[in-house]
């Protein structure tokens, strides 16, 4: 009876403790929403509006995403950009820069723009708004060509220096019946920071929201952008971290071994990028044509079988052989022997009796590049 009882006591005891395989609740599933865009930009080209922005990779949760698409919303004027814009959704890959165009209003017309991702239903955060006024279309450069120098390629155009134009203004942001300000999340150039608020309602009015103070747009870059291409790829960002008012640039760091292409564009402003059509396309086959250094040290020594022309050996790291130059006498200057990289010293013994011979050596790299002449070094056979 009594063991009957501890028995009794003891799963009673097992069953009040709590099991030490218990997970507790369960966590929620992670969520597939994606982030906010990257890299949002609004821009005029030719008579083209482009928008463009960077796919996130994935979600705010940390899913990777395999496919998802991108919103692009934009409007003329001030309207209410959800309610009132219009829409486009484009799929894009995870990480890819997404571009797309859209027709250009009428020259002074306001355009504001925006854009969120979407993993089907799931939408993530809008952009701020960008905002420029259409220009009409820049004349875009002529005559482009790409010249392979020693220090890089030199790139060089003709065309007019274009007019620099500003960004839209506050006060290109103001409904005129209302006086009221910008959209929430507006932004552009010539919209400054937050530094104000309006003047109190009238009594009984409602507060109006927090608006800017007029001040000047910040004065945008204008003059040329010169992109370039490594054949078949295509163009990157400009080779100039701004626009040139000159009408040619130096490349100093093109791709080696490629074909380089370069285009040249006019541009307005880049702050909001208001950039021409581009140029003709100038393209280059780009190698190695900077000749080594001129070996040194040469000298020439009196030998039975001949005269033995020695020099120093070139530091140069891809040299592929020298060249030795005889001159005899009064007579011209021909070469007389191909030397392989690693020997510096060769025997004349075709050298005449008698005469006196001036002896010069070239370094020639692997690209075929000559050097110029050693200083000259003589002897005379005996």
């Amino acid at each position: 009876m009594t063991a009957s009882v501890g028995r009794v006591a003891v799963l009673a005891l097992a069953l009040l403790l709590p099991s030490c395989g218990h997970r507790g609740d369960p966590l929620p599933p992670l969520r597939r929403t994606p982030p906010a865009l990257g890299e949002f930009r609004l821009a005029q080209r030719g008579d083209a509006l482009e928008v463009s922005a960077r796919a996130p990779r994935s979600s705010v949760d940390g899913v990777a995403l395999e496919r998802l698409s991108i919103e692009f919303l934009w409007a003329e004027g001030t309207v209410d950009i959800e309610k009132a814009g219009r829409r486009k959704e484009v799929s894009a890959l995870p990480g890819a820069r997404v571009v797309e165009t859209l027709p250009v209003p009428a020259p002074g017309t306001l355009v504001r723009a925006a854009a969120r991702a979407a993993v089907g239903r799931d939408r993530g955060p809008r952009t701020l708004i960008l905002a420029l006024l259409a220009q009409a279309p820049l004349e875009p450069p002529r005559e482009t060509t790409a010249v392979l120098a020693p220090e890089g390629v030199v790139v060089r155009w003709t065309g007019p220096v274009p007019e620099p134009v500003t960004g839209p203004s506050l006060r290109s942001l103001v409904t005129p019946d209302t006086g009221a300000g910008p959209p929430a999340g507006a932004q552009g150039p010539g919209l400054p920071p937050r530094s104000g608020r309006s003047a109190p309602p009238p009594s009984g009015a409602p507060a109006p929201a927090e608006t800017e103070t007029e001040e000047a747009p910040a004065p945008a870059g204008y003059g040329f952008h010169v992109y370039r291409r490594v054949d078949p790829a295509r163009y990157g960002p400009p080779i100039t971290a701004e626009p040139t008012t000159e009408h040619g640039v130096l490349d100093p760091a093109p791709p080696q071994d490629g074909r380089a292409c370069y285009e040249v564009r006019a541009v307005a402003s880049d702050n909001p990028l208001i950039e021409s059509a581009p140029s003709n396309e100038a393209c280059v086959d780009v190698r190695d044509i900077v000749p080594p250094a001129a070996p040194s040290g040469v000298a020439v020594l009196p030998r039975e079988e001949g005269l033995e022309v020695v020099w120093t050996p070139s530091p140069e790291t891809d040299l592929a052989l020298y060249r030795v130059y005889r001159a005899s006498g009064d007579g011209e200057r021909g070469r007389v022997a191909e030397v392989p990289l690693g020997t510096t010293t060769w025997v004349d013994a075709t050298a005449a009796s008698g005469a006196l011979h001036h002896y010069t050596v070239t370094a020639v790299d692997a690209a075929g590049n000559e050097s110029a002449p050693s200083e000259a070094a003589e002897a005379r056979r005996r």
